[in-house]
């Protein structure tokens, strides 16, 4: 289980964690995108299947105990094979939303679960990738993060979102956080294009995205589950 958490606000955590969801269909089957903001997200949004009927994570207050991932993957709203579990009215309680990402996580080749700027999800994920933008306040921040993480003790890695003139390359921002350098994320001006579209992050054959998701799909990363 993959988690993704921004540094700062505003690098496209969300983005990022639908477009590998999507992208990642081809090479392993089945595939989620998690809201990790339970009570107050719109990943649904982000993916584009917020028309979509299928369960939000307010229709599991009421879940108790394990929770069947197979049967909860079918009844949620897709965007072709990727499914969303997002937030939208009130939240479950804690352990249920830990029930829910397990139990995805044991039927799915990839669950991503969008952190946003929190780590209360971090430890349950096998992996992290961290979103650090290339700003002085930025790298600071994620600086800030990096340190959280290596305190948790899961293993993490560096996707840079670089702007033009950067005083540091991407392998000194890694070696400068101690993360090694998993992905470099640049703008892509047709996201939200697509978006007014209703067409989902990830799903473009080609552009700054595509190409950067793919990087982060081919190593093989080890939260890549080949069923």
């Amino acid at each position: 289980m993959l988690g993704v958490i921004g540094a700062s606000g505003g690098l496209g955590v969300s983005t990022l964690a639908v477009a590998l969801a999507v992208r990642a269909v081809g090479r392993v089957g089945a595939t989620v995108a998690v809201d990790g903001a339970p009570g107050g997200g719109a990943l649904d949004v982000t993916a584009c299947v917020e028309h979509v009927t299928g369960l939000r994570w307010a229709d599991l207050v009421e879940a108790e105990g394990n929770i069947d991932g197979a049967a909860l993957l079918r009844e949620l709203p897709a965007e072709g094979s990727a499914r969303v579990l997002a937030g939208r009215g009130p939240a479950p309680p804690d352990e249920v939303v830990r029930a829910a990402v397990s139990g995805l996580s044991r039927v799915c080749g990839l669950t991503v679960v969008d952190l946003g700027c929190s780590t209360w999800l971090a430890e349950q994920c096998s992996d992290l990738l961290l979103v650090v933008g290339s700003s002085a306040r930025q790298l600071a921040d994620g600086a800030g993060a990096a340190e959280r993480l290596h305190d948790l003790g899961v293993p993490a890695a560096l996707v840079l979102r670089p702007h033009r003139g950067d005083a540091l390359g991407p392998e000194e921002v890694a070696a400068h956080l101690d993360l090694p350098l998993a992905g470099i994320m640049r703008d892509d001006p047709r996201v939200p294009v697509d978006a007014d579209r209703g067409r989902p992050p990830g799903s473009r054959g080609s552009g700054a995205l595509a190409g950067a998701v793919d990087s982060l799909l081919s190593a093989p990363p080890p939260w890549l589950v080949r069923r």
